[in-house]
């Protein structure tokens, strides 16, 4: 990473600041980085590829501190914090079942485009890029022919902009200058593999994440993180589609998912919310808790709509599951 850095380094009274920051938090960033070990191989691949700026690979610590089931108060979502409309622009799709702005590897390659275009929008200036990036690129224009028409200097340090993006950049130079230099600091960052952390494994049809979690022999909860596009925790039907799955277990889970009847590959109810349900009732009917109707369904809160769907987990499949087929298969 330290050897695809870019940026030039202004304004360092702006940038201590976040700095001083990490500074008076040194497990904080090691935290953010461990979380963030299994994409940062992918994104800095990526960028390698396409002659973008290494530091960019440090944005979704800005962006989501890694977490891709991150959603801001506006509605941004995934590592990189799209917005619905600009994720629509970027082609990425967003249904019941699926939500491109969380797929690890769509999201970025819509990511880096962006910043690519932004960076050629704003004349090869990526300090300008990235204000766009988290303002929009109107605002950063209306910004610069303001200072221009007052004959004020139209860089990023010398426009006015929205406080959070004033902060938004410095902070990314400010982890820049640390991640290229720690002991300055002295932070201790982890050592992250060079290597892939994942590979990608085409599905066809479906399959429910909690049984490739088994046939794979990871946590469902690794997976949902690898995985964390599907809504429903169930790939969507219809269509075929990738499942992201640790590198290690990659022979193993393409072995096993091979061997499993197609009839076993989902193990809930889609069940259809009807006028008078509540999660409460539906968790007794189908003998599960409210929790996990929450969880599978990622409900923050308790409120369901009539006429939408509801996946619900079924332990007596999951049980038969795990203890006929899939011991078979091991």
């Amino acid at each position: 990473m330290r050897s695809g850095f870019e940026f030039p380094v202004a304004d360092p009274v702006a940038v201590q600041t976040h700095i001083d920051k990490y500074i008076k938090h040194p497990h904080l960033l090691k935290q953010l980085l461990h979380r963030g070990e299994p994409y940062l191989f992918h994104i800095l691949n990526r960028l390698e590829q396409a002659g973008l700026p290494a530091e960019l690979a440090l944005l979704p610590v800005v962006e989501s501190a890694f977490d891709p089931l991150a959603t801001s108060p506006a509605g941004a979502a995934g590592i990189w914090q799209f917005m619905p409309a600009t994720a629509a622009d970027a082609g990425l799709d967003q249904d019941w079942w699926y939500d491109g702005r969380r797929d690890i590897i769509a999201s970025t390659e819509a990511a880096l485009d962006y910043l690519d275009q932004l960076h050629n929008r704003f004349d090869g200036d990526w300090l300008l890029a990235l204000a766009a990036y988290n303002a929009g690129h109107a605002r950063v224009r209306r910004a610069i022919r303001r200072n221009r028409d007052a004959g004020k200097p139209a860089d990023f340090w010398h426009l006015s902009l929205p406080a959070e993006t004033r902060s938004y950049v410095p902070r990314l130079i400010a982890l820049r200058m640390i991640v290229e230099n720690p002991h300055r600091y002295n932070i201790s960052l982890p050592a992250l593999s060079d290597t892939s952390y994942f590979s990608s494994v085409e599905i066809k049809g479906q399959i429910e994440l909690s049984v490739a979690a088994r046939l794979s022999g990871v946590s469902l909860l690794e997976l949902q993180r690898l995985n964390p596009a599907y809504a429903r925790s169930i790939t969507p039907p219809d269509k075929d589609h990738r499942l992201l799955v640790p590198r290690l277990v990659e022979h193993a889970f393409r072995e096993r998912l091979a061997r499993l009847p197609q009839d076993q590959r989902i193990q809930s109810i889609r069940h259809q919310i009807r006028r008078g349900d509540s999660l409460g009732t539906i968790a007794q009917h189908y003998r599960t808790t409210v929790s996990e109707l929450r969880k599978v369904n990622r409900l923050k809160g308790s409120k369901i709509i009539a006429g939408h769907l509801l996946i619900v987990p079924v332990a007596e499949r999951e049980n038969s599951l795990a203890g006929n087929s899939y011991t078979a298969l091991m």
